[in-house]
């Protein structure tokens, strides 16, 4: 086999055994065997040798039901990434206080590409009531809360409110600015419709730009941009 052809083979099956590992952790299959070979279509026997070689690197874990789940290895390499995120350190006790204000699920999103919304770290609400948490998962970016407000789309009073009508969630979001003034990111409180009245859009509002101001300055934006 030449140089050229055994590089491409190489390529093929790293981006394979990458293709498993992130069908694995996104938990959209029930992560057997089977079902996570239907998933990224290879065959059983190829699935097969690539978790095993991820499960060699601690990278995925096979439980008791033979269900593939994320490794120990992964999960410490997940917890080092985000330990260097200061935004994702900062931004904990602002969400506890945003849930004990509100009642409702206080959210960090940030960008995921140019198309979609990454929730980075989430806090359900109290309610018995509440929307759903969607850790580590992604959303559309356009017309959406969280979306606008990482594109500096917010009203004059400083939030976005998104009641879309294939929704039955109302979302108010605030973006949060760095030291360079770019937005690194953006704090929400998501609420069901049903019960979500302007009086309580203008609550949620309120407390997130008063938290997404502290979390700005603590990250080091200019003053001059800070509540902008």
């Amino acid at each position: 086999m030449s140089e050229t052809a055994s590089s491409g083979s190489a390529t093929r099956t790293a981006e394979r055994a990458i293709q498993l590992l992130v069908t694995v952790l996104e938990e959209t299959t029930g992560g057997t065997l089977s079902e996570l070979a239907r998933a990224t279509s290879l065959s059983p026997s190829t699935a097969s040798r690539l978790l095993s070689t991820l499960s060699g690197q601690g990278l995925v874990r096979r439980d008791a039901t033979g269900r593939f789940q994320a490794g120990a290895r992964m999960k410490q390499l997940a917890a080092a990434t985000l330990r260097e995120d200061p935004l994702y350190e900062l931004v904990g006790p602002h969400l506890v206080a945003l849930v004990e204000e509100t009642g409702e699920t206080a959210s960090l999103g940030v960008a995921a590409g140019d198309d979609e919304v990454l929730y980075l770290r989430q806090l359900a609400g109290t309610r018995q009531v509440q929307t759903a948490v969607w850790t580590g998962r992604t959303i559309p970016r356009r017309d959406t809360a969280l979306g606008s407000a990482l594109d500096g789309a917010t009203s004059p009073r400083g939030w976005i409110t998104s009641r879309r009508p294939d929704s039955d969630v109302t979302a108010v979001a605030v973006p949060v600015i760095g030291h360079d003034g770019a937005i690194l990111g953006a704090i929400s409180v998501n609420a069901p419709s049903y019960r979500t009245t302007d009086t309580d859009v203008e609550r949620f509002g309120t407390a997130l730009v008063r938290h997404a101001l502290a979390l700005s300055t603590a990250l080091g934006a200019p003053a001059h941009l800070v509540g902008r």
